[in-house]
């Protein structure tokens, strides 16, 4: 049976659509060649067998044609990739910039140590979901990438904490020195 004739075993005007996806066509076409091997007549004491050299040669080319619509498939899955790394670097250049907005408002405030630790940990919360969220949709590439943003978000948050601590420290010190 040819791939035309396969595509069509499913009645008139209904082809296969799983056939048109390139990896059960590739599949189909193995099948194919494995099944010609199968059945063709075996040379006497040898492992070899004999395959009529046209239809090999048809199932070969069919293979040929075959395999650059996998090849686009792969080129297509790389391209989707890219772009959802591409999305997840900005969102994290966006968290950061937002952290650091976040944190001179934080520092000019009363309250300044519990709000920021708070915000800190649901910054953390987020990421985290985030990151378990797209674990099946991209690479490891894309994994190291939210912990780069992980590590730049505690490195900021520890940098938050720091000033925090100094504003508090500064704000002791003044209005011990007014009040003596």
């Amino acid at each position: 049976m040819s791939y035309d004739e396969y595509n069509q075993s499913n009645g008139p005007g209904e082809p296969d659509h799983r056939a048109s996806e390139g990896t059960v066509e590739i599949l189909y076409l193995l099948d194919q060649l494995e099944d010609m091997v199968g059945i063709s007549k075996r040379v006497p004491f040898s492992h070899r067998v004999m395959v009529e050299e046209d239809d090999f040669v048809e199932l070969v080319e069919q293979m040929r044609i075959a395999i650059p619509s996998e090849v686009r498939q792969a080129q297509r899955v790389v391209r989707d990739r890219e772009k959802i790394i591409a999305e997840a670097q900005q969102e994290a250049a966006h968290i950061i910039e937002g952290a650091r907005s976040r944190a001179e408002y934080l520092v000019s405030n009363e309250g300044v140590f519990n709000e920021a630790k708070q915000r800190s940990e649901e910054i953390l919360r987020l990421a985290e979901e985030r990151r378990k969220r797209e674990m099946g949709e991209i690479d490891v590439y894309a994994m190291e990438q939210f912990n780069r943003i992980e590590q730049a978000l505690r490195e900021g948050l520890e940098l938050i904490d720091n000033a925090v601590q100094d504003t508090v420290t500064h704000l002791q010190r003044a209005r011990d020195s007014i009040g003596t």
